[in-house]
């Protein structure tokens, strides 16, 4: 079996050589995902766990991930995949990098032990791993999360999305964003079932992939409280957008019937000041690329309010001249709302205004 050398962040790694990486591929390394990795490595730091916690790279593949967190967080973390030549040749990047760890060959949901942080980074959907996830995770720990089956969470695959995350997508200009609060949705609503309240303090959507960070804390009435945060999305052809916990079959704009995504996440996809820290973190690390801390520095400068308006949809609607996005959040300031650009679209506007003060910005 003949194997190719990598080098990323601090780590050295080998794995076979391939050509195309599919879900059959049994170890491959994705240059794509360093941006992942770098941003992980920066949540990781900056959280601070305690010498005592024990991380888990639960789904392994080559080992690099988990070896950048031995090597670039100082983390305790154990190696877990189902596939025998994924373990032997974790065993063999381990020494590669003169490390020593426990690495165990099983069934993600077969796993035991306690962790204070569980990472999950699958070829495709997260959800089959979840009740795995949440049965080993100890109480105030995180969740990390990736999904890559992002045509059925965006609303490519709409029967897809409603037999994995058991939500109705839309397939329309914010659906990156209802693709993240599906997610989120999905998780909170699978560790209820354990009693337990999952938080989201970073989540973002990177062309192919999305990644989401969770506290978890256990407890019925914080759960109780967290699921008073699934809801719907609502969308009218006049542009109007909004999340309500009940439907509103309607349009209080136009009257006319709206579309609808659920159930989903309504609530904050970050906290503000957690994504900060990150940003500073990130900041005082040896990372090769900015694009990562672009991104972070963008989601911190982002408003939290759900569901944004992309400015090329709403003129093309209303036939008028596309006007700068910059354009539209300052005039937007100016008549006393919150207002950013979004990480979401290069060409869209998150605001707490409603469609009729939007509107009112392009047409000046």
């Amino acid at each position: 079996m003949e194997l190719c050398e990598f080098i990323e962040g601090k780590a050295t790694i080998k794995v076979p050589k391939f050509e195309k990486v599919t879900a059959r591929t049994p170890v491959f390394y994705n240059p794509k995902m360093v941006f992942s990795r770098d941003i992980s490595i920066s949540v990781l730091n900056t959280l601070k766990l305690k010498e005592s916690e024990k991380v888990i790279d639960g789904l392994s593949g080559s080992g690099i991930r988990g070896i950048r967190y031995i090597l670039e967080s100082n983390s305790d973390v154990y190696f877990n995949d189902h596939n025998p030549i994924a373990t032997k040749l974790i065993e063999k990047n381990l020494k590669l990098n003169s490390l020593e760890a426990t690495v165990t060959k099983s069934d993600f949901n077969h796993v035991h032990g306690k962790f204070g942080v569980v990472d999950i980074d699958p070829f495709g959907s997260p959800v089959r791993f979840l009740d795995g996830a949440f049965r080993i995770l100890k109480n105030d720990s995180y969740l990390f999360l990736t999904a890559t089956d992002t045509s059925a969470l965006t609303g490519a695959h709409i029967y897809s999305c409603r037999r994995k995350y058991d939500s109705k997508p839309l397939n329309c200009s914010f659906t990156h964003e209802l693709a993240v609060r599906i997610l989120i949705g999905k998780v909170v609503r699978n560790a209820a079932k354990y009693n337990l309240a999952v938080r989201p303090i970073l989540s973002y959507t990177k062309e192919h992939f999305i990644r989401a960070y969770f506290e978890v804390k256990r407890g019925k009435e914080k759960t109780n409280k967290t699921l008073n945060n699934i809801g719907f999305a609502l969308k009218c052809k006049c542009g109007f957008r909004e999340t309500s916990n009940f439907f509103i079959p309607v349009c209080p704009n136009c009257s006319e019937k709206v579309l609808f995504s659920h159930p989903i996440w309504v609530s904050n996809i970050k906290d503000s000041g957690f994504v900060k820290k990150c940003v500073k973190e990130y900041e005082s690390e040896n990372f090769l690329s900015d694009k990562p801390l672009n991104l972070l520095k963008t989601i911190e400068g982002e408003i939290d309010v759900p569901l944004f308006y992309d400015i090329h949809e709403l003129s093309h609607i209303y036939k008028i001249k596309i006007p700068k996005t910059e354009e539209i959040i300052k005039e937007l300031k100016e008549l006393g709302f919150d207002a950013s650009a979004t990480h979401f679209s290069p060409v869209s506007v998150k605001t707490n205004a409603d469609i009729n003060n939007v509107l009112r910005c392009l047409y000046e």
